[in-house]
């Protein structure tokens, strides 16, 4: 079943759906037509609607697709297999082609970096890619053991996203679960959380994607990626240590490493027009 975007989601009146040979995606394309095209694409657990502060400082000079991950916001769930990270890439790969959208910069959060670092090596974007807090590394200890192990029961469990979404309407529970990421959002921001974790095919979505997320194969090419990469990070994020951007940054052949000091997980919520004018600066900045 669809659902609608309310009104009072962030862009609402630019949401579309577009589909695809195995998904069915929610996007928002919106900003100068005809200007260089910027895809945005979010982590885990969230949507598009996490770049709406940022990408405001952009529209007047860009054009920008801001999309759903699959069983993400708005994208609907798709058929099992179709969350991994290579059906993912294969999916925008597929959409971005039908909507005529070829970006000149990718930007990518947490585990969204890892998408935007293949679309922009197989796409060869102009301006490579920005990946913000990224998400290139595997759970340490027991969690790495235990967690993709949870997430792969819950995800097939019978109503176990409906009790999950449910537990999840607890406003105390949705702050506790942003300030656990190191950031700190207003309060608007966190009721956007609110809506997404009340939604039972959003939690159902995510922990499906963690499920099938597999990033043995990425991880062992990453080394001879040849896009432009600019890692940026919050100092303080609790979700993914800075010192996976800081390694990688020496690693690979052209890379660039930011870090924005007082911010956590979502840096480019607490601080999107900082987070806009490093992508500005960016975009001046490489060399063609």
């Amino acid at each position: 079943m669809q659902h609608s975007v309310p009104s009072t989601w962030p862009n609402s009146q630019y949401s579309e759906y577009v589909e695809t040979t195995l998904h069915k995606w929610h996007i928002q394309r919106l900003g100068k037509s005809g200007g260089k095209k910027i895809l945005f694409i979010h982590g885990t657990g969230s949507s598009c609607h996490t770049w709406s502060n940022t990408v405001k400082y952009l529209l007047d000079e860009f054009e920008v697709l801001l999309v759903d991950l699959p069983g993400h916001g708005f994208s609907k769930i798709p058929a099992p297999n179709q969350s991994s990270l290579q059906s993912v890439f294969n999916g925008l790969m597929e959409l971005v082609k039908i909507i005529r959208f070829e970006p000149y910069l990718i930007v990518g959060h947490s585990a969204g970096a890892a998408i935007a670092v293949l679309l922009s090596e197989k796409i060869k974007a102009k301006d490579g890619v920005i990946c913000i807090n990224a998400a290139f590394g595997e759970f340490p200890g027991i969690a790495g053991v235990m967690f993709p192990i949870f997430a792969k029961i819950i995800a097939v469990v019978p109503f176990s996203s409906d009790l999950l979404a449910g537990l999840s309407k607890n406003k105390e529970r949705t702050e506790k679960l942003i300030a656990n990421t190191g950031s700190k959002i207003t309060k608007e921001r966190v009721n956007h959380y609110k809506v997404l974790f009340s939604k039972p095919n959003h939690v159902k979505g995510t922990l499906k994607l963690m499920a099938e997320w597999d990033l043995s194969e990425f991880l062992n090419n990453l080394k001879n990626c040849n896009s432009y990469v600019k890692f940026l990070v919050g100092n303080l994020d609790k979700t993914v240590p800075i010192s996976i951007s800081k390694k990688w940054s020496k690693i690979l052949p052209k890379t660039k490493y930011h870090e924005i000091l007082g911010a956590g997980h979502l840096v480019h919520e607490e601080k999107p027009y900082e987070v806009s004018q490093i992508i500005l600066d960016h975009l001046k900045s490489v060399k063609k």
